[in-house]
């Protein structure tokens, strides 16, 4: 009964990830180059309690093995933004924050931020990291000139975007399906992933974003799915209970 009890504990573990990973794919349904996740549910051991019966076996219950990026491409969106980037392609932006560490994300919807120490307009993502160019460098914003009435020429306060287009670097790796899933939409190189590599044959689509690639309706169905195996668990858990609370009165 012990066995029976854990079992369904065990159930009740792995189905509340599974919520819980529907649900945060589902509540960014609107989130910018989201990818979404899935879990992969894997049996627990299995013990031969008697050595007469060699194909009696009891296991014990289940667990989330592994949770999978969905690398599906989102739909893309027009917008009136001139800084929005999308990427037809498998490649990745790379961003850097404020402690040097860089990240890759599929989320281009950049603005531009005043570098006071440096005097310059560089190009920044919505979360306030440095965009990086084809070297790992930090982009500065280039501006269109203009000539003046004697012949001279000056900086305007309009953007080149054409060449600011080419300036902003798009990266790929050997193994998306090995990158890490860290916070603020964005993606770790890891041993598994290998080394991000610049990809400038990759396209750029301006004035447009890719939106996230969220299944909605499947995503609802798996839910529905979780919650029913998560109550199967729970009735197993509350069945175990009571048998163990009979015993226990008989035997006193």
């Amino acid at each position: 009964m012990n066995i029976s009890f854990y079992t369904g504990a065990s159930g009740l573990i792995a189905q509340q990830e599974g919520l819980n990973i529907y649900a945060n794919n589902i509540a960014n349904i609107n989130t910018v180059g989201f990818k979404p996740m899935r879990p992969s549910f894997a049996e627990c051991l299995y013990v031969q309690y008697r050595s007469t019966e060699p194909r009696w076996e009891t296991g014990h219950g289940q667990y989330v093995m592994k949770t999978d990026l969905m690398w599906e491409e989102g739909m893309f969106t027009a917008t009136d933004q001139p800084l929005d980037f999308a990427l037809p392609n498998d490649g990745f932006f790379m961003v850097i924050d404020r402690n040097g560490d860089t990240y890759l994300t599929r989320d281009g919807s950049f603005t531009i931020s005043f570098n006071e120490d440096a005097e310059v307009w560089q190009l920044v993502s919505g979360t306030g990291e440095y965009v990086l160019d084809y070297d790992g460098n930090t982009i500065e914003v280039p501006f269109e000139a203009v000539t003046n009435g004697d012949g001279t020429e000056a900086v305007s306060s309009m953007i080149d975007y054409a060449v600011l287009q080419d300036m902003i670097g798009v990266f790929t790796v050997p193994n998306n399906w090995g990158l890490d899933n860290v916070s603020n939409n964005r993606f770790a190189v890891t041993a598994r992933s290998g080394d991000a590599a610049p990809a400038p044959e990759y396209d750029k689509v301006r004035m447009a974003l890719e939106m996230s690639s969220t299944d909605l309706a499947g995503d609802m169905v798996r839910i529905i799915e979780t919650q029913r195996a998560y109550q199967l668990a729970a009735k197993m858990v509350q069945t175990s209970d009571e048998f163990i609370r009979i015993a226990n009165s008989l035997r006193g």
